[in-house]
């Protein structure tokens, strides 16, 4: 839908009336229709029947049924201040001279009028609900034109008229029709579009159409009472070019081109505009796949295939995306969910917009390894990943069609799953202070909180030596604790939060202190700057100053980081000058380690929300620097992944292969939103029963 478009629901009816004999393919063809009406690309409908199916089927489907779902279709229409799309097949009657159709259901009976319906009356009844924004009606019975509403009724009804109403129907009232060949080309032209017609497929543009296509004499009625409506449209124009922008990205094309080039004039050339054009290139491969006279070129046409296949389930996923139930789809929010589906293992393309939605689809279809096998995995993760942020589930309509139509219906709940597993996971954080060191040394004490979300829920102090084997030794203390009060929840602890003085920070590696095994091996471990706790007077403007910071690189383009070579890092005191003037205002990492980077980490601290620095001294490897902007949207919690990975490698080298290798090399002090809050409420309490002169 366009932005302004109202939601369209969708019911499709097509029974089997014993009285009058099977039709043969009569599921097949309503399946069919079904399928394009609620595909997002094309029909662009969801179930006008959330409780039950929105395609009645069958020699089940009885009158009763049918008559009460074409009603609760357009009450919950009203309500939604949708459009309603309705599709009649079946067998239909006249009752004598009467030029009235009469669809026969499951249950009725030639002889008996009152087992019919009156799909005219139940439209009419449709069309003049309170709130429907317009009825499209497709009808493919014999005598379908009998289908037409009353207009005077119309007009003195509830709505005084202001209806909008698109008919099609297979045949005059007069005519019989045969094999459903109507309703055959009516999926044809939905799926295939038509030339030069526009963006949206008209009623009388898809009846000239298929009268085109299957040489039908298919009719149209239109209603058009209210002046200030959007008139219904049938069904999206596949040939019409994109408003999102070209049709692949650039991953698309290489791949594509790549995958045709050992083909040569094998497959003839398409202009692949369209959605339309893709689909006959895939179509091309299949029939010359399954040829006798391609079997040298086999392996290259089902490689070829493959792509377009993948090409294929990409445009659909754009497609879902450009048109997303839930919330606006930001840039940010576009690389943090690919980010997660992504894994690290390929980098967020740099554009931005739409070109950045398209981009990060097709990446995660052709070039991210398929998880377990499947090919649709990543693009579930990628969606599941953006429905969590807006409280979608799986079962939400377009998500649910879209996974349909990709047979990605397994996969999506997969993705749901782990991010729900993620969630409860990710509820409970350990905060570890050593705010109360003095002169930058030691602490005699630590002060710990546990949280819930965000919430403190539990608060604790504990002794310890003043030194680090005092502290890491009380550190196993303290996660006793945290463990006996995180069983109490009835969650697990696997997040740890380190607040230490910017000395320490530069000399300890708390992720390695031993409890039994390291605390990284057990618990993902995240530094921070424990002077933004309780800010010294001079620096009272920090935290405020870094929520300043956090928001402006929320809103950029690509990694918000600016590297710090050597010669930036010659003195503390210059680039403390520096980093006051302002010309750095994202997150810093140190390409250079600093022979005392003690005295360089203060002045860091206080002006970027971020920083980041080489494990080691002298130079970051440029791998490193890689490594970091690919992740970075899996940062920190990568960083513990990359320490764990480094911890099984042997002294000699040897051992499992890391991804993580070069990412290892970083050592960083993070700042987040939760962070700051959770700052903001201990200086709220820390200030309680304090005054001011």
């Amino acid at each position: 839908m366009t932005p302004s478009s109202p939601p369209r629901h969708l019911l499709v009816v097509a029974p089997q009336c014993a009285d009058l004999g099977p039709l043969d393919g009569l599921e097949e063809v309503a399946g069919a229709l079904h399928g394009a009406l609620a595909d997002g690309s094309v029909g662009g409908c969801v179930s006008a029947l959330p409780a039950e199916p929105s395609l009645l089927c069958g020699p089940d489907v009885g009158q009763a049924r049918m008559e009460k779902a074409v009603r609760t279709a357009a009450e919950r229409a009203g309500r939604a201040e949708a459009t309603l799309v309705l599709a009649f097949l079946g067998h239909g009657t006249t009752p004598g001279d009467t030029p009235r159709l009469c669809f026969m259901a499951g249950d009725s009976r030639a002889d008996a009028p009152t087992t019919v319906v009156d799909v005219a009356g139940l439209l009419t009844e449709a069309v003049d609900t309170p709130g429907v924004q317009g009825v499209v009606a497709l009808i493919d019975t014999c005598h379908a034109g009998g289908a037409v509403p009353d207009v005077m009724r119309l007009g003195a009804g509830i709505r005084r008229g202001a209806t909008m109403l698109s008919l099609v129907t297979s045949v005059s009232v007069a005519e019989e029709a045969y094999g459903l060949a109507f309703t055959r080309g009516l999926v044809r032209v939905l799926r295939e579009g038509v030339a030069d017609a526009g963006e949206f497929l008209t009623a009388h543009a898809v009846r000239d159409a298929v009268n085109a296509t299957a040489g039908t004499g298919a009719q149209v009625m239109t209603v058009n009472g209210d002046a200030f409506g959007q008139h219904p449209w049938v069904a999206r124009n596949a040939r019409h070019a994109r408003a999102g922008g070209p049709l692949f990205g650039t991953a698309g094309e290489e791949a594509l081109r790549w995958a045709l080039e050992p083909l040569g004039a094998l497959v003839p050339e398409f202009p692949l505009e369209s959605p339309q054009d893709l689909e006959m290139l895939r179509e091309s491969l299949s029939v010359l796949a399954k040829g006798t006279g391609a079997k040298s070129h086999a392996p290259a046409l089902l490689a070829a295939g493959r792509v377009a296949d993948g090409l294929a389930d990409a445009h659909r996923t754009t497609e879902l995306l450009l048109r997303w139930p839930g919330g606006p789809l930001t840039s940010v929010r576009i690389r943090r969910a690919f980010s997660t589906a992504a894994g690290g293992v390929v980098p967020a393309p740099r554009t931005g917009g739409g070109d950045l939605l398209r981009d990060c689809v097709e990446l995660l279809r052709l070039r991210v390894p398929r998880a377990g096998g499947s090919r649709t995995a990543p693009l579930a993760a990628f969606v599941a990943a953006l429905a969590v942020e807006d409280e979608l589930t799986a079962q939400r309509p377009e998500l649910a069609a879209w996974a349909a139509a990709l047979q990605a219906v397994v996969e999506l709940n997969d993705a749901f799953a782990a991010l729900t597993e993620r969630t409860a996971e990710g509820r409970l954080r350990l905060v570890v202070s050593l705010h109360a060191a003095v002169a930058d040394d030691w602490p005699e004490s630590l002060l710990v909180w546990l949280l819930d979300r965000d919430t403190p829920v539990q608060r604790g102090e504990f002794p310890c030596g003043p030194g680090q084997q005092g502290v890491e030794e009380a550190l196993g203390t303290v996660l006793a604790w945290a463990a006996r009060s995180a069983r109490q929840t009835g969650l697990r602890l696997r997040h740890v939060d380190i607040a230490a003085p910017a000395a320490l920070l530069a000399c300890w590696h708390p992720e390695e202190t031993r409890v039994g095994r390291r605390l990284g091996a057990l618990y993902n471990v995240v530094l921070r700057w424990s002077d933004r706790l309780c800010p010294p007077a001079h620096a009272f403007w920090i935290n405020d100053y870094a929520r300043d910071r956090l928001d402006a690189m929320g809103k950029g383009e690509g990694t918000p980081l600016d590297w710090l070579g050597r010669e930036e890092t010659g003195r503390a005191d210059d680039l403390a000058d520096r980093l006051e003037n302002g010309p750095y205002e994202r997150a810093l990492a140190l390409a250079h380690r600093p022979d005392r980077l003690e005295d360089f980490l203060p002045a860091l601290l206080a002006y970027a929300p971020i920083v980041l620095w080489p494990r080691r001294p002298g130079e970051l490897p440029a791998a490193s620097r890689t490594s970091v902007e690919r992740h970075w949207d899996l940062l920190p919690g990568e960083l513990s992944a990359a320490y764990r990975s480094a911890w099984k490698q042997h002294p000699d080298g040897s051992g499992p292969t890391s991804a993580h290798a070069d990412l290892a090399q970083v050592r960083s002090v993070w700042l987040d939103a939760g962070w700051l809050d959770f700052c903001d409420w201990f200086d709220t309490r820390s200030g309680e029963g304090e005054s001011s002169e």
